[in-house]
């Protein structure tokens, strides 16, 4: 099933957490992994405020190029499709990287029908070698139980940008790496078949 409880869990805590939290003002260049984390924050406060006014459509074109800026896409896209990347062509890679951005946008929007904003703490961050760090961090979920989010950061030349979101230990992108996995799966492995799949889903 495509949209399945964990992943559904993961997509509150992360998106509440990334779109949704309040922190002290922010250094106006991300200096490091966590002043990068603060940035992100920073932005999509001043571009999410009015969410719960608008729809879902209208939030995930504000969300998509916050994707786009901040999250490493095509990396996430080969890492979701794994053993099927090799095995697609050039272009239903390029179409799927497109279309999952699009995808995870609307999942994301959606979180914000009830927008009233929310509280994240970052702790500590480690660094894991080859230019890859995870910044920890708390957020306070709407039932008002804290969940533990913990950033995968890549530094990308010169710039930061997001790898994965762990919610509770459980990974996002691994979570739909399997749920797509499954989907091209039951279609012979065909990578257009998921690709179709997204699109229904954008178009539901």
């Amino acid at each position: 099933m495509l949209a399945s409880m964990s992943s559904r869990r993961l997509l509150i805590a992360a998106g509440l957490a990334l779109f949704g939290w309040t922190l002290a003002p922010v250094a106006p260049a991300a200096a490091d992994p966590a002043a990068f984390i603060q940035e992100v924050s920073s932005k999509a406060i001043t571009e999410m405020a009015p969410a719960a006014q608008e729809t879902d459509q209208q939030r995930a074109i504000k969300l998509k190029p916050l994707m786009e800026q901040y999250f490493d896409m095509p990396a996430i896209a080969r890492y979701m499709l794994g053993s099927y990347w090799p095995k697609a062509t050039p272009e239903e890679q390029a179409e799927f990287t497109a279309v999952l951005t699009d995808f995870l946008a609307l999942a994301y929007g959606k979180r914000f029908a009830t927008y009233t904003g929310h509280e994240m703490n970052i702790g500590r961050v480690r660094d894991e070698g080859d230019r890859r760090s995870v910044v920890f961090s708390t957020v306070k979920l709407p039932n008002g139980e804290p969940a533990r989010v913990d950033w995968t950061i890549d530094q990308v030349g010169d710039a930061y940008k997001i790898a994965d979101v762990k919610v509770e230990g459980l990974s996002l992108a691994a979570t739909h790496r399997q749920e797509f996995a499954s989907v091209i799966s039951r279609n012979g492995g065909s990578v257009s078949a998921l690709i179709d799949m997204l699109k229904q889903k954008l178009g539901s």
